[in-house]
């Protein structure tokens, strides 16, 4: 068997972002994704934002719907039926973005489709997913954090905090849930589920999980985690003598003996401190104030690109602050390959790699590939027709038609 035919195959019926990320996630790792679009617009992604249209379509194409084909399909055609039962049949998984009662009323719920397929995983991404009483809510992007607890506001004016970078968290961690889901159900098939399995994906609860700190402090005293803000002189910001910021972590204790050393702390200050809890201190409370302020004055007296170098000899768990920009152009993001080469109008274009990689053994791995282009729309209709084995009775034009 080659091994284009030893691949997973899934069939995304979703669109935007959290179903598109989960598939994109498996074709990253090897799937083929076949994307089945509405037949005019295709997917949500396709059309950019305000400024962010690159060779004239969306970001969000270019970067979650590389290396996947696209089917366009009019879901009132009357091969549309037909055209779900032979998706079902051929793939190994289904991703179906959409609330349940609306699956169920398009003909693409788990019940329809495990009648084409027993061994099929069907993987149902919602908003609030299919229990409780939010289940039918419309969900569209922040709302789901905002349901969450996790947008920022500030009481009187919350516009300017939502404004500044904030990125949604629940639609895109619940994508990477749905891959993670779906990779655990092939190796439940794999070791002898005979049935198919049906996978519940809530967008909320993915955003819930994230704070996940919170979440386990709330349910078992009340209260919630700390802030990083509140750790101490051993785990906080510093500026340099050029006005960068870095982030100094010595809070064990040999840590901080090799911090001290290289600062030139006094020397009774690596005892200072109590490490019997968790094996750190964190300098926090006001008898550590003293201290700050040391830190504070011998971390102005060199430069970041001066301090660097010693605390990576010392082997001391420090970080420049950096920009995103700043990130992505060092060497390190060069040689892991952060980027993935693929394609877009003929032109070459870059798309975010999984943080994964294959090899035989440590020394073996490396960036991945280039990924093939975002599809156009239905262009792949005839060969996807065929692979189903509706073709020649079912066309790329009537799968367009209006029953």
């Amino acid at each position: 068997m080659s091994g284009e035919d030893q691949r997973l195959r899934v069939v995304d019926f979703s669109t935007h972002l959290s179903g598109p990320l989960a598939t994109h996630l498996l074709t990253e790792l090897g799937a083929d994704v076949i994307k089945i679009e509405h037949h005019r617009h295709g997917d949500g992604n396709r059309k950019p934002l305000a400024g962010e249209g690159i060779e004239g379509v969306g970001a969000m194409h270019l970067a979650l719907n590389s290396g996947a084909r696209s089917l366009a399909v009019n879901s009132h055609s009357k091969e549309w039926p037909k055209l779900v039962a032979a998706a079902a049949a051929w793939a190994d998984a289904v991703v179906v973005g959409t609330r349940p009662a609306d699956a169920r009323r398009r003909g693409m719920d788990f019940e329809t489709m495990r009648k084409a397929n027993p061994k099929l995983i069907y993987c149902a991404i919602s908003g609030f997913g299919d229990q409780g009483p939010w289940r039918d809510y419309t969900a569209h992007g922040q709302t789901i954090d905002t349901f969450a607890g996790l947008v920022p506001i500030e009481p009187g004016d919350p516009q300017p905090v939502t404004r500044r970078g904030w990125r949604s968290t629940g639609p895109t961690l619940g994508g990477v849930f749905a891959a993670m889901a779906v990779l655990a159900a092939i190796t439940r098939r794999e070791r002898g589920a005979e049935k198919a399995q049906y996978l519940s994906v809530s967008l909320w609860q993915a955003a819930m999980w994230w704070s996940w700190r919170d979440l386990t402090t709330l349910g078992n005293s009340g209260n919630r985690w700390l802030e990083y803000g509140d750790l101490g002189s051993r785990y906080s910001l510093y500026e340099t003598a050029d006005d960068r910021v870095m982030l100094l972590a010595p809070a064990e204790k040999h840590f901080w003996a090799s911090f001290c050393d290289v600062l030139g702390l006094p020397e009774d200050y690596k005892e200072t401190g109590d490490w019997s809890g968790s094996g750190m201190c964190h300098g926090a409370g006001p008898q550590f104030d003293h201290e700050r302020i040391e830190i504070a004055a011998k971390m102005r007296q060199r430069t970041l690109a001066e301090w660097e170098p010693l605390f990576e000899a010392a082997e001391i768990p420090f970080a420049p602050m950096l920009t995103l920009e700043e990130a992505l152009e060092s060497e390190h993001a060069q040689v892991n390959g952060v980027l993935r080469d693929t394609s877009i109008g003929g032109r070459p274009a870059k798309v975010p790699a999984v943080p994964i990689r294959f090899g035989a053994d440590d020394k073996s791995t490396g960036p991945l590939g280039p990924l093939k282009p975002p599809p156009e729309l239905g262009e792949h209709d005839a060969e996807i027709l065929d692979e189903l084995g509706l073709a020649p009775e079912v066309t790329p034009q009537s799968v367009k038609e209006a029953d």
